[in-house]
């Protein structure tokens, strides 16, 4: 199936999230007319995307959309994403719904590429890496549900439709522009305040992917007509929480206000989640370019100038 990105018109939803924005940095606006959907931007602008300014959740709302758009090409990111609440808001249902009505008009109105974002949260307790069509899909989360949810939808759509699809299943993202409520920017926030830092024991083991490099993957899905299925996002290589804030701390001087194990962990949250990373490599020849500490160095390099209290 032939869906080249030249002359293509891409619909991204998402695109003012922190996610979004890496990928639409990623795409290349020379060859493809880029639309971009939000809920707060609209118009033209510089950066040779074309705004919308739409409440996907809205009925009827995608159906319009995509009737006058008629993109060949669809990014999914839109989703809740509050740091705090995201896990079990109701609003997961309400964008699962949305999210089926979205695919439902790209397949009627003539799509022929998809790729949706999905999370390692659907894949709940494991042990050892998460391998596609091979780990339990058991979302311990209403996120993970509804995610794991969309995932199956998302290829009963393009079988009936016709369309190629691909899932990018993301573990856990992090870099510039994040939100000041997770988990790096909120470390950087209490040691520059000079408070110290409530953790708990971290030994939760987890897959890092710095931002650019899984925008990088999903846009690299986008192109690739013939990946088709679940496909992890990140890097194969796990690291402990601890380590990691201790990392994190110490390019500040700041390991003394960690407070490890002063807060319990969740008895919902899984001990590991770490991407088998071999499908993505085997089928696209995709690795994850960025080691975590220079990720780490971003992160530090584009905060405001830090002195600590």
């Amino acid at each position: 199936m032939d869906v080249s990105l030249d002359n293509a018109t891409i619909l991204v939803t998402g695109g003012s999230g922190f996610l979004g924005r890496y990928c639409l940095q990623r795409l290349d606006k020379q060859r493809a007319n880029v639309h971009a959907v939000s809920r707060t931007r609209n118009g033209r602008a510089a950066d040779g995307v074309t705004w919308h300014q739409l409440d996907l959740r809205v009925p009827g709302a995608a159906d319009e959309l995509i009737a006058t758009l008629r993109p060949s090409h669809l990014l999914h990111l839109a989703w809740v994403a509050t740091p705090e609440t995201y896990r079990d808001s109701p609003e997961n249902v309400d964008w699962l719904e949305a999210s089926l009505a979205l695919l439902h008009a790209f397949g009627q109105y003539g799509g022929r590429r998809l790729v949706g974002i999905g999370s390692s949260a659907e894949y709940g307790f494991t042990e050892g890496a998460c391998l596609e069509d091979v780990t339990a899909i058991r979302p311990l989360s209403i996120y993970g549900k509804c995610k794991a949810a969309l995932s199956i939808a998302t290829d009963a759509y393009a079988n009936r439709f016709g369309f190629s699809a691909a899932w990018g299943r993301v573990f856990l993202i992090f870099g510039p522009g994040d939100s000041p409520l997770r988990l790096f920017p909120s470390l950087l926030a209490a040691i520059v305040a000079g408070k110290p830092v409530r953790l708990t024991d971290g030994r939760q083991i987890r897959d890092f992917i710095y931002i650019s490099d899984a925008a990088g993957a999903l846009v690299c899905l986008l192109e690739n007509a013939d990946a088709n299925g679940v496909f992890n996002i990140g890097t194969g290589r796990g690291i402990a929480v601890r380590q990691a804030m201790e990392c994190f701390a110490d390019k500040l001087g700041a390991r003394d206000l960690l407070q490890i194990g002063a807060l319990p962990r969740r008895p919902d949250e899984p001990l590991s989640l770490v991407a088998d990373m071999s499908k993505l490599e085997r089928v696209l020849s995709w690795r994850a370019p960025t080691p975590f500490e220079i990720g780490l160095d971003a992160v530090l390099a584009n905060a405001a100038p830090i002195t600590r209290r």
